[in-house]
């Protein structure tokens, strides 16, 4: 499907909504995309992402597989 077809697709869709909740999701979602604006992080968030970059580095990570594992594990109990 290309560009055209996909704003088609979407403009129908749109169209053929009528629930007012979602509608007001996906222009939010529309306008978050559109947002140019700099987040500015503070120093905590700063300090957090420092930390995660050390245990990125040093290996300490899990993978998104071995996430969806345990949570399979956790839901089956």
């Amino acid at each position: 499907m290309n560009t055209a077809e996909l704003k088609i697709n979407l403009i129908n869709q749109i169209a053929n909504m009528t629930d007012k909740v979602r509608l007001k999701e996906l222009l939010q979602l529309l306008d978050f995309q559109k947002d140019e604006s700099v987040y500015l992080t503070t120093s905590e968030e700063k300090e957090v992402l420092l930390e995660a970059q050390k245990q990125i580095d040093k290996g300490e990570v899990v993978s998104h597989d071995e996430v969806q594992k345990e949570i399979m594990q956790w839901l089956n109990k």
